[in-house]
């Protein structure tokens, strides 16, 4: 994984670039990195062209894809122009990996000016709007290209002298069988190796096998081998083209079963004359006269200047940055200590003062480098949205379904690791929505809905986190069969009555389903307490809300980082605990006579408003403490609220939380522990867990 950042620019440097949209500056950069790419490898062609000997089909392979990515890419932004270009590069590197392309045409030397000329107008993109483009030039090009391509005839090789399965034959793709003829015509080996491999362990093999037979020569294909195996075993070959016969091939595999057979020999005496037709001659031949004008002096020497202000970051390297800088907060908050004792004591309290000072301006110094790492460390979730975007595609493929994405809010950032661990719940997500609340046709029709079914996902920003929402119009969840279900299972009493959210709740216990038949899709009862999972580990909460007949509503709720957050240090009894600030709404300093009963709850009138309250010294079991005037936390996440009686607050602290090491690593509660310099370690309260333990409570009671 890799995030990106950009390069500041000091008020002495140069001048900054007009103003660019977030997507033209996305784009210029990732197209600058894949021509970096095509420089490098044209210039790898050309030596190879001129030393008059093979040239490397990965290379051509590897420009070919180059030229594809951008094709995509430009079409991706809708720069038709710069698409159309990289589309001609692409057919100019396909025509050469197949043979249709001669090596000694015209149109390869066309390559380093196509390469140019999409250079410049990138620095057009990347000088701004007002910045003019040379249409003229780029289709002056594109017509040159087009007149110089010259295909020459591939079938000057015929295959029907090689001993092998015309099967095998018919099953070659038009490049392979190109790699085929062109290595025959160069009077080289085919050999045919063959290898049973165990089922379970196939890939691994056949990559082995692969990387040896590389070594000898250039593997064409590879191919299901004909013949009986047993049933744990599969057969399989590989062609490959060599200098050296079966026998010394053979003896280099470290394969005790793999045989190895010629399928063609050369003639002698073609195998040692030059081949009749290489890819160019020592020397490039020069192109055929050219129509239009001459290219602009740009694109005959461009410059060595990078067009993007952006590099790429490895995700570890930004980890072990935001590590050093939670070090650099918790030592801050140390040397802010030692500053206030010293000012309290006369006989230093001059040098506590000048130790303050010099504590505010590096507190301002540490606060700007932080917040300058997690800028980088931000993504946004149009990431996501993408992958989802081909998951819908598929599935709807798969499951025969007609249904509508609809995406907002793909510019919301978050995290980047955040945004990984987010994938695979929201798949869970969407691939139940299509299984299990998207109706057929036929369904939907017979209640009045439009045959086209609809799944809509929404992100945005509520103070310090992000929610997203994944809702569907499909059939909702029947809260009758759950509750079956649910007594069957043993998880509601027979006579119990349920609330509408005990009921929705078990949909994330593991194991839980509805679907009386497993599809591949969906119905083994696993996912929805994976998403719940996963949530929670990402300090989130999730929420369903479901109306049958009329959809389904699936709420994340997530902080928008985990690297550094600030925390409200609370005491309880002799202990000290951290909060998530975001987590935090306010706190009330309260009188005990201000609590009030309700069906055994505690809870208080905030503004009109009842709140539910709970003990932290309750949660976890501490004896003493207990004040006449108590604090309350108030806690919110999503819609969900909760009071936590405290015995004081102590302050706030910006914390780096870490994993708790030990034999109980995973306490209910607890998120994990923290450093607070003179205040040694503390833990970190869990506020999804608290606030999802203290509802669930209410709704039993």
């Amino acid at each position: 994984m890799a995030a990106r950042r950009s390069r500041s620019r000091s008020s002495k440097g140069p001048a900054k670039r007009p103003s660019q949209s977030k997507a033209q500056r996305e784009f210029v950069s990732e197209a600058e990195e894949i021509l970096e790419r095509m420089r490098g490898d044209l210039s790898d062609l050309a030596d190879q062209r001129a030393a008059g000997g093979d040239v490397d089909p990965d290379l051509v392979n590897r420009l070919f894809r180059s030229a594809h990515s951008l094709k995509g890419l430009a079409g991706m932004f809708g720069l038709e122009s710069l698409s159309e270009l990289a589309h001609h590069l692409e057919d100019v590197l396909d025509g050469m990996r197949l043979g249709r392309v001669a090596l000694d045409s015209p149109a390869p030397n066309l390559l380093d000016e196509a390469v140019a000329v999409f250079a410049a107008e990138l620095g057009v993109l990347g000088a701004g709007p007002s910045a003019g483009s040379d249409g003229a030039a780029l289709q002056d090009l594109i017509s040159r290209i087009d007149g110089a391509v010259q295909a020459p005839a591939d079938r000057d090789v015929e295959l029907t002298d090689l001993d092998l399965d015309p099967a095998l034959l018919r099953a070659l793709t038009e490049y392979e069988e190109h790699r085929l003829r062109e290595n025959i015509r160069r009077g080289r080996r085919i050999l045919l190796v063959e290898a049973t491999f165990e089922i379970l362990a196939f890939d691994e093999g056949l990559a082995e096998l692969t990387a040896a037979v590389r070594e000898a020569g250039e593997v064409l294909s590879t191919l299901p081998s004909p013949g009986a195996a047993p049933e744990s075993q599969i057969r399989f070959g590989l062609l490959a083209a060599t200098e050296r016969d079966a026998e010394s091939v053979r003896a280099g595999l470290d394969f005790p079963h793999a045989a190895v057979r010629s399928v063609y020999e050369p003639p002698v005496a073609e195998s040692r004359r030059q081949p009749a037709r290489v890819a160019a001659p020592a020397a490039p031949q020069p192109a055929a006269p050219e129509r239009g004008p001459k290219p602009p002096a740009s694109a005959d020497i461009e410059s060595l200047k990078s067009i993007s202000d952006t590099v790429r970051v490895d995700i570890r390297k930004l980890d072990e940055l935001m590590n050093l800088v939670g070090e650099l907060v918790i030592q801050r908050g140390a040397i802010g200590s030692i500053a206030r004792r010293l000012g309290a004591e006369p006989a230093t309290a001059r040098v506590g003062m000048e130790l303050d000072k010099a504590h505010k301006q590096l507190d301002r110094k540490i606060q700007e480098l932080q917040a300058g790492v997690l800028e980088v460390r931000m993504v946004p979730l149009r990431q996501v949205f993408e992958k989802l975007s081909r998951v819908v595609r598929r599935l709807r493929r798969d499951l025969g379904k007609d249904v509508r994405l609809e995406l907002r809010g793909a510019d919301t950032e978050l995290d980047k690791l955040i945004v990984e661990d987010l994938v695979d719940p929201m798949m869970h997500v969407v691939r139940n929505a299509f299984d299990h609340a998207i109706e057929s046709v036929e369904e939907r029709s017979a209640a009045g809905k439009p045959s086209e079914g609809s799944i809509r996902i929404q992100a945005f920003q509520r103070g310090n986190h992000v929610v997203i929402e994944v809702a569907d119009d499909g059939r909702g969840l029947d809260l009758e069969r759950i509750q079956a279900r649910g007594i069957e299972r043993g998880l509601l009493e027979p006579d119990a009555t349920a609330s509408r959210r005990e009921l929705l709740d078990l949909v994330f216990v593991p194991g839980f389903s509805t679907r009386d038949e497993v599809t591949e899709t969906s119905g083994r009862g696993v996912g929805m307490d994976v998403v719940k999972n996963n949530l929670t580990a990402l300090g989130g909460v999730v929420d369903l809300e479901s109306e049958r007949g009329r959809g389904s509503r699936v709420t994340f709720t997530l902080p928008i980082t985990l690297a550094i957050i600030q925390a409200l240090v609370v005491g309880v009894a002799d202990q000290r605990y951290a909060i998530p600030l975001n987590s935090v709404l306010e706190t009330l300093l309260i009188d005990v006579s201000d609590i009030q009963q309700s069906d055994g709850r505690e809870i208080l009138n905030l503004r009109g408003d009842p709140l539910l309250l709970r003990r932290l010294a309750d949660e976890f079991g501490l004896t003493g403490g207990g004040v006449e005037k108590p604090n309350v936390v108030v806690l919110g996440l999503g819609d969900a609220r909760l009071g936590v009686l405290v015995d004081r607050l102590e302050g706030q602290q910006d914390t780096v939380i870490k994993p708790v090491q030990g034999p109980i690593q995973n306490v209910r509660g607890i998120a994990g522990a923290t450093e607070l310099g003179d205040l040694g370690a503390v833990l970190v309260l869990d506020v999804a867990a608290l606030i999802e333990d203290a509802l669930r409570r209410r709704e039993a009671a």
